[in-house]
C-alpha cells in the first residue's frame, strides 16, 4: 500500500514528531543530544525551512518550523542518517541499523498556534516529571530563548522571539518564560487550525465553478487580468504555477487534472511545479492566496 503524502503549508507553522523505533531510549545523555542537533545543523542547507523551536526527548524529538517551499524529505534524511552513523560509532559498532521508527509526521500550524506549539515544546520535560520549569532543562531550545544557553546557529532567536510576539530583551524574556509555564495546552497543545485543512474541506471534490474561483484568485493575487489568457507563455506563467502548486498541494489534486484544466500537458505540469520549487517568490504569493480563498468561502 503505498505511503500517503505527507502535507505542508509554505509560509505557515509546521509541528513534526520523530520518534525512535520502538520507543527506546536513544537519546540517553546529553553528548547525544548534541550529535543530534550538530546533525541537524549540517544538514540544514538542504532546506529553506524557518526554525522556531525543538525538543529533543529520551524516545522521540519535537520540531517547530515555518515551513518553506522545498520538500522536508532531504532535509530529515540527511539529519537522521548522519545522527544514526554518528550514534552506531560512539557505540563502537554494537549497534546497527536505522533508529527512527517510520517517517518523521508534520502537522499544519496556524500562525495563531505558533506560541502555543513552541510552549508544549518547551513544557515537555516538565510534563515528563524531568523538571519543575522549562528553563531548568538542556533538552529544548527554552534556555537559549531565553539568553541561558548559546543557541544553535541555525536557530534565530531573535527572529523566533518576534514571530511569537515577543521582543528579545530581558522584559520580552521574562514574559515568554512566564507565557510558557502558564499558557493553557489542554484544549489543542499544537495549537489552531491547519491552514491547509481550512483551505482543503472547501475543494475536496473541485467542479467547475470551483476551479474558475481557484483561477480567479490566482489571477488577484499575481495581477494577471481577466482579459489575458491563462495559457500566455510569458504573461500567464507566474498565475499558472500558482494554480498548480495550491492544486496539487491544498486541495489533493493530480498533476494530470491540473494539467487539464490549465490546457497544458501533465509533463509540462510537472515540470513547472520542479522547476519552481525553491521560487522565493512563491511563499508569499501562496500566503495571500489563501487568506483571499477562505475569506471567499466564509
Amino acid at each position: 500500500m503505498p505511503r500517503k503524502a505527507r502535507t505542508w503549508v509554505p509560509g505557515a507553522g509546521a509541528h513534526t514528531i520523530c520518534r525512535f523505533i520502538d520507543r527506546r531510549f536513544y537519546l540517553v545523555d546529553d553528548l547525544d543530544r548534541r550529535m543530534l542537533l550538530d546533525a541537524i545543523g549540517r544538514a540544514n542547507d538542504r532546506w529553506d525551512w524557518q526554525w522556531l523551536s525543538y525538543a529533543v526527548m529520551s524516545t522521540h524529538m519535537h520540531y517547530g518550523h515555518l515551513a518553506g517551499i522545498n520538500a522536508p524529505d532531504r532535509f530529515f534524511r540527511s539529519a537522521h542518517t548522519r545522527f544514526a552513523q554518528r550514534y552506531h560509532h560512539r557505540r563502537d559498532g554494537r549497534t546497527l541499523g536505522h533508529v527512527l521508527a517510520n517517517r518523521p509526521a508534520v502537522t499544519p500550524i496556524h500562525a495563531s498556534g505558533l506560541a502555543r506549539l513552541v510552549a508544549y515544546h518547551h513544557r515537555n520535560p516538565v510534563s515528563a516529571g524531568l523538571v519543575d520549569r522549562p528553563s531548568q532543562s538542556t533538552w529544548t531550545s527554552h534556555r537559549a530563548y531565553l539568553r541561558l544557553d548559546p543557541a544553535p546557529r541555525w536557530l534565530d532567536v531573535e527572529h523566533a522571539l518576534h514571530i511569537l510576539g515577543f521582543d528579545d530583551t530581558e522584559a520580552g524574556r521574562r514574559r515568554f518564560d512566564d507565557f510558557v509555564m502558564e499558557v493553557d495546552l489542554e484544549a489543542s497543545p499544537a495549537g489552531a487550525i491547519a491552514e491547509h485543512v481550512r483551505v482543503s474541506s472547501l475543494c475536496r471534490a473541485l467542479g467547475d465553478g470551483e476551479w474558475r474561483r481557484v483561477v480567479k484568485v490566482a489571477r488577484e493575487v499575481t495581477g494577471l487580468a481577466s482579459t489575458v489568457s491563462l495559457s500566455s507563455k510569458r504573461r500567464g506563467m507566474t498565475t499558472r504555477l500558482l494554480v498548480a502548486f495550491v492544486a496539487t498541494r491544498d486541495l489533493d489534486q493530480t498533476c494530470s487534472t491540473v494539467a487539464e484544466k490549465l490546457r497544458m500537458n501533465t509533463g509540462s505540469v510537472t515540470k513547472l511545479l520542479s522547476r519552481n520549487a525553491d521560487n522565493p517568490g512563491l511563499a508569499s504569493l501562496l500566503v495571500e492566496f489563501r487568506q483571499r480563498f477562505t475569506t471567499a468561502a466564509e
